[in-house]
């Protein structure tokens, strides 16, 4: 058994390893990031904008929780959030 640790013998194995990950830099011309060769990156582009979104108030029940106590029915507000695509 081998007494290095165990990610340590992985290491190597990562570091021999062919990069093909493309590098991104801005472009101020375009503005906006594109690839080595030119090509635009949409991934900024292609996202759905944020929306706002309404829950809407609701009531829960009276009920007994896990250890028996009993907890009164009471109304929950509703709330707004920012969410993708809705």
């Amino acid at each position: 058994m081998s007494k290095t640790p165990f990610l340590y013998r992985f290491a190597s194995k990562l570091n021999e390893a062919p990069v093909d990950i493309p590098t991104i830099h801005f472009n101020s011309d375009k503005q906006m990031n594109v690839f080595e060769d030119g090509s635009l990156c949409w991934n900024g582009v292609t996202r759905k904008a944020y929306t706002n979104f309404h829950t809407v108030g609701h009531n829960v029940p009276a009920h007994r929780t896990p250890s028996g106590k009993w907890v009164p029915a009471k109304n929950v507000k509703g709330k707004t959030d920012r969410r993708v695509g809705h």
